[in-house]
């Protein structure tokens, strides 16, 4: 006998409807939270019926969600059409973090001539919660408004759009593998180089702005491989 999907990383909600469209749409990012989050963990098997039954859903909405999030690479069909949590192999965490990398920097590039004092005064706040911050996902949380307050100024609605997917993708794996040796940094060289960041903008020095972005996301891009191998030499 087969062993159940454990999907206890779904969480239910009561905003589903009964508009089958609006419906899929909530099941969709149902599941797409739950991935993110990495409460849902790479291979774990989505049945249709099982997905249904806990959200309190019919099959249908669940089915054009499935299709959805296969379109977007966070599942993927294996054999006899069984759907898994896609996951992400080295190399292609790795490029999503040099991406990163490359629309951050242009970003914050575009913003300093543009970020005011009290847009300034909010990324120090927000960079000063960061360091006392001990909960790994609020300082994800925490850590991304950080950005995104910067961000913002540059005026580049569809640059923050492009970002956030590829945000979401690669901050998964800090959360599945940063658990227990702190990937999120608190306190320590992340918020250094947020302090960085910001003597650069406040000096105008937009060129130097995006030099030091690009690195601080390939330092993190370089932490977070390095416990995702650690884990994986851990589970062999």
């Amino acid at each position: 006998m087969s062993t159940p999907p454990d999907l206890s990383g779904i969480k239910v909600t009561s905003a589903l409807g009964a508009d089958r469209r609006t419906t899929a749409d909530h099941v969709a990012a149902v599941l797409r939270d739950a991935i993110h989050n990495g409460e849902l963990a790479d291979g774990t098997p989505l049945s249709q019926a099982a997905i249904a039954e806990k959200l309190g859903v019919s099959r249908v909405p669940v089915r054009e969600a499935m299709r959805e999030l296969r379109a977007e690479g966070l599942i993927e069909s294996r054999a006899h059409h069984l759907a898994v949590v896609r996951g992400i192999s080295v190399r292609r965490l790795d490029e999503l973090y040099t991406m990163r990398a490359l629309l951050e920097g242009w970003l914050i590039e575009q913003a300093t001539p543009r970020i005011d004092a009290a847009r300034l005064e909010r990324a120090r706040a927000l960079n000063e919660e960061m360091r006392a911050e001990e909960d790994a996902d609020r300082w994800l949380e925490i850590n991304a408004e950080f950005h995104t307050t910067l961000y913002e100024a540059a005026g580049s609605a569809l640059a923050l759009e492009i970002l956030e997917p590829l945000r979401q993708q690669s901050e998964r794996y800090s959360r599945l593998w940063g658990a227990d040796v702190r990937v999120h940094r608190p306190g320590g060289e992340a918020a250094d180089h947020h302090d960085q960041i910001l003597a650069r903008v406040a000096a105008g020095d937009a060129a130097g702005a995006r030099l030091v972005v690009e690195s601080h996301i390939r330092a993190t891009r370089d932490r977070v491989i390095e416990q995702g191998r650690r884990a994986g030499a851990r589970e062999a």
